[in-house]
């Protein structure tokens, strides 16, 4: 054998003869990449950017590259730092039979070339292999139409393996930076070191406890979607500080109270398993968190984006709660002149629907009027932004009559409410006017409920008693009112049908109109909610995947450690049975403190992350309820099976 080919052949023993540790490590990495690829192609792909909607799907699918893209990171030096742990003894044999450290730096650099080589292609050939069959259920969930044919992406090939190669590069850096500090005798009895028991630190119990509440507080405290949109990502941060505190010191104090119940701890099954778990809780605490914050991030993802998708119609509902809503935009400004007539625009409108072979089922129209005011105290300022931002939208008495069919008489200073978000006192003010609360309303007729979307805190529906009171508050703001006369009609037909036609109903119509149509937002909103549930199973099924990699390899590394333990046990008469019945208390103890955990944070993220919904018009929270519940049930059983099947490999170490 010729010495140049010494060291590749090393290392490509060395790796099948690994393959315990490299086996999981270069299916991650190679599942990594081929999900990036599979987005990547997306954002590229003709097919997508042809369809109708196809914009929003590439925009999401990018934002879903960048997630892939930075979690590799994490994962990639994760998994590779957990081998070259479990390898440290090999390399420190290798220095003390005589390759100096500038061989095992070669060897490493092979061994990093294999690994790179057998991810990259591998992930590439896969994510190729599966990107039709993604794109066709990517279609298929956004409902657009199935285009045939199929691509293979250069871009997204470079970019795939532009980003692993350099991952992989500084994975390489990592080891050499390792081997380059460590001592031979150090590498070569690092497993034989074990760790004093850890103290229990108050300090950091207590600052996980203040993160960990200040973080439910902010989630159980929010009000309305914009509050919670800002405060988000805050809690977020202090439920992850919380966590990885609380694992590192909390679980400490934990095992050492399971310690002090004697009807407890001097139990066959329990008394190994919490000695064992105490002594090493300082190197489980990180792993454990990473687990509990990875199952967190699997629930909410998956959860929510389900929510959002089955629970489109009801978002139609509130948005469009009619076919088509057209719009002629009144300015108040003096210019109406150049406008048809509130008569002249229904007749027109009737003639272009019956000449588009469309009726109307249904048809109601009336004049609204819209305006910004800042609640404080009793009062409504139009013109001065202190308090809180709420949206007053005005009716007169008759209209609302007519849209509701109920008769209503009021004096000039009386009206009807309906608030959200808002409680107003049986009189208040609106500028300088007073206004006294006749009675509440339940039927306020809705163009839709956006209005939280655009910043506004809180809506607030008033029927007054006719035009002159809304010229009254008109002329107290110093920019008028935002009027509008509306014309909302359901039609017969399909949807195929009634989309048709929407586009004739503006012939004729003049200026300053414009229309909404049910039909043509839901196209729309269909793909961006479609591509929001396949990214959030996409990157549902990453975080599983990172999850189910780290609970194999500390699954391993305990039974490496635990080897040599239970051994001596037995040598001192523990029999088969109680190992056995030690090894599964031990298990449960630690792999499933991190699903109770994540549920706990699911749970306390529900008040926060159903006011988020609600800017996408979801507000049902019984079925955020339900979709949150299901993803947990399905999770649970994931989570089992994947306890089962890395137990099966601690049992056989252990054994």
């Amino acid at each position: 054998m010729r010495k140049s080919g010494f060291f590749p052949r090393l290392a490509l023993v060395n790796l099948l003869r690994n393959g315990r540790y490299y086996g999981p490590y270069l299916l991650s990495c190679g599942g990594t990449a081929a999900m990036f690829y599979i987005l990547r192609y997306l954002t590229e792909s003709d097919i997508v950017s042809s369809v109708r909607g196809g914009a929003y799907l590439q925009s999401l699918m990018y934002l879903g590259c960048i997630v892939v893209a930075l979690f590799s990171v994490v994962l990639l030096l994760y998994a590779n730092s957990f081998v070259m742990k479990r390898r440290q003894r090999e390399l420190g044999l290798y220095n003390i039979l005589g390759l100096e450290k500038r061989h095992i730096a070669l060897l490493c650099l092979w061994e990093t070339l294999y690994c790179a080589l057998a991810a990259i292609a591998g992930g590439i050939a896969a994510g190729i292999l599966f990107s039709k069959l993604t794109l066709l259920l990517l279609l298929q969930i956004a409902r657009l139409p199935v285009e045939f044919g199929f691509e293979i992406s250069v871009p997204a090939i470079f970019s795939a393996a532009s980003l692993f190669a350099v991952l992989f590069a500084l994975t390489l850096v990592c080891n050499l930076f390792r081997v380059g500090r460590a001592r031979p005798v150090e590498l070569l009895h690092s497993e034989a070191q074990g760790e004093r028991e850890p103290r229990t630190r108050r300090l950091l119990v207590v600052l996980g406890l203040m993160t960990l509440g200040g973080g439910y507080f902010l989630s159980w405290k929010v009000q309305n979607p914009t509050e919670a949109l800002v405060l988000f990502f805050l809690a977020v941060v202090l439920v992850m500080i919380g966590t990885y505190c609380l694992f590192a010191a909390g679980s400490v104090a934990v095992l050492k109270a399971l310690r002090a119940n004697p009807g407890y701890y001097y139990q066959t099954r329990h008394f190994t398993a919490v000695a064992g778990l105490l002594h090493r809780m300082k190197q489980n605490a990180v792993g454990l968190a990473n687990i509990c914050i990875l199952s967190t991030m699997v629930l909410v993802t998956v959860s929510t984006t389900v929510s959002l998708y089955t629970g489109m119609e009801s978002s139609l509902d509130q948005m469009f709660p009619h076919d088509v809503d057209i719009i002629q935009y009144l300015t108040d400004r003096g210019d109406e002149e150049a406008l048809l007539t509130q008569e002249e625009l229904i007749a027109q409108v009737e003639r272009n629907l019956s000449a588009a072979g469309r009726k109307a089922e249904q048809i109601q129209w009336y004049t609204r009027t819209d305006t910004v005011g800042y609640y404080s105290g009793n009062t409504f300022s139009l013109n001065f932004q202190e308090g809180i931002s709420t949206r007053l939208e005005l009716l007169t008495a008759e209209a609302y009559g007519r849209l509701t069919g109920r008769s209503v008489t009021l004096e000039p200073d009386q009206v009807l409410v309906q608030t959200m978000n808002l409680t107003l006192p049986e009189t208040f003010y609106i500028e300088n006017l007073p206004f006294h609360v006749a009675g509440t309303v339940a039927d306020f007729p809705r163009r839709n409920t956006t209005a939280l979307v655009s910043g506004q805190s809180a809506d607030v529906f008033l029927v007054v008693a006719d035009e002159s009171v809304i010229s009254a508050i008109g002329a107290q703001s110093r920019n008028g009112l935002d009027r509008e006369f509306r014309i909302q009609m359901d039609l017969d037909g399909t949807d195929a049908q009634k989309l048709a036609c929407v586009d004739l109903l503006l012939n004729g119509t003049g200026g300053g109109t414009a229309f909404n149509s049910r039909q043509d937002n839901a196209a729309n909103l269909y793909a961006m909610y479609g591509g929001f549930l396949f990214l959030g199973i996409f990157l549902g099924l990453l975080f599983l995947l990172a999850t189910a990699l780290i609970i194999y390899y500390k699954q391993i590394s305990e039974g490496y450690e635990d080897q040599r333990r239970y051994t001596i046990l037995q040598q001192v008469g523990m029999t088969d049975r109680e190992v056995r019945s030690s090894i599964h208390s031990q298990i449960l103890l630690v792999f499933f403190l991190p699903l109770v955990t994540a549920g706990i944070h699911t749970a306390a993220a529900y008040p926060m992350v159903s006011k988020l919904l609600a800017l996408f018009q979801l507000t049902s929270t019984g079925h955020y309820a339900l979709c949150t519940a299901g993803t947990f049930a399905v999770f649970c059983a994931v989570y089992a099976l994947v306890y089962g099947l890395t137990a099966r490999a601690y049992r056989r170490i252990v054994a």
